[in-house]
């Protein structure tokens, strides 16, 4: 099997179980948001290639819609998908999740981009020596947008009354109003990056548009203030999602996640092992460091609530079982110190 058949399958069958759960369990609504994710990780795809044109997918995919392949589109909903189980099984308010999610899905892109532009699944427009081994820091900033945008959307979608009609319309569109608030967040983050270049040079008349001057946007000056904007994205991530678990650590009990969790790990496994059979190892030793890190961080989000409140771990169900009986027993605390 290639590796790009073993990706392909890999990526179909983490999506098909996850969805196959949710439909086991009749969380119906859980299966719309499923699919709803896919559909704007195709429609990402699709604009990515179609505007930015920053980078192309090998030709080798075997199953592709609009030059884009499907699985990406179905990795983009694994991911997310599995970033919001890990972070619903904080109790911490729904606002803040997605910054969570975000933080799980950038560590993630950490590891396995670089990994990836060397299995030859994707080609960036620079050189596979420059920015973050071969990846552009804008694109570990998009990550992180990405998430935010489609993560927060749903996640608002779900405090709505789900009969209301209007609930429903903006669920059939969530995927679309996730992407008009990515591109709002990229143009915004485009034009922080380009500032200092434009006051230096006014002469360029440089105007941001759907297709950024890849030629502008690599320069040294610009370069330095991605890498400082993703610097501080990503200590901002690190500090909200601290402050939020720790804050809350009384609030919650540890709901594990197992398949989650499970998918992910594979995820990590692939790209590592990868790293060995594609010989990666030897011209760039410092990736497995990466990757190796990157899935210890992800480690510590899952286990992070039981450090923070250890004896309270519950699976699956159970969870929910125990949850309930709390919140009975803090209903007849809250009666009697009324009475």
């Amino acid at each position: 099997m290639n590796a790009f058949l073993a990706f392909e399958v890999f990526g179909f069958l983490a999506f098909a179980v996850i969805l196959a759960r949710e439909i086991y369990q009749r969380n119906w609504l859980r299966v719309f948001e499923i699919i709803s994710c896919a559909v704007f990780g195709v429609i990402l795809e699709v604009g990515d290639i179609y505007l930015g044109k920053a980078y192309t997918y090998n030709p080798a995919f075997l199953v592709k819609i609009a030059g884009v392949p499907l699985v990406i589109g179905l990795g983009w909903a694994v991911i997310i998908y599995c970033a919001m189980l890990l972070s619903d099984q904080y109790n911490i308010p729904w606002y803040l999740r997605p910054f969570m999610d975000a933080l799980t899905a950038v560590i993630l892109d950490l590891a396995i981009d670089p990994i990836a532009i060397r299995l030859a699944y994707w080609k960036w427009a620079i050189p596979p020596d420059q920015e973050f081994y071969g990846v552009p820091l804008e694109n570990l900033i998009a990550w992180i947008l990405v998430v935010l945008a489609f993560s927060f959307v749903i996640r608002f979608i779900r405090t709505l009354n789900i009969k209301r009609t209007w609930t429903k319309v903006l669920m059939v569109f969530s995927p679309v109003i996730s992407y008009i608030l990515l591109l709002f967040g990229m143009y915004a983050t485009f034009f922080i990056v380009f500032l200092p270049y434009q006051i230096n040079h006014l002469s360029a008349r440089i105007i941001l548009n759907s297709q950024p001057d890849l030629p502008v946007l690599y320069q040294p000056q610009v370069q330095l203030w991605k890498s400082a904007i993703f610097v501080i994205m990503l200590v901002e991530l690190i500090n909200i999602v601290i402050w939020a678990a720790v804050k809350y650590r009384r609030k919650y009990l540890w709901r594990f996640d197992l398949l989650s969790f499970a998918v992910m790990a594979c995820l990590y496994a692939f790209f590592f092992i990868a790293i060995f059979v594609a010989g990666i190892n030897s011209q760039i030793p410092i990736l497995a460091v990466i990757c190796l890190l990157s899935f210890l961080a992800y480690c510590l989000l899952h286990f992070l609530p039981y450090l923070l409140r250890p004896g309270k771990v519950y699976f699956f169900k159970g969870a929910e079982r125990v949850l309930k009986k709390e919140e009975k027993l803090m209903e007849k605390i809250i009666e009697a110190e009324f009475r």
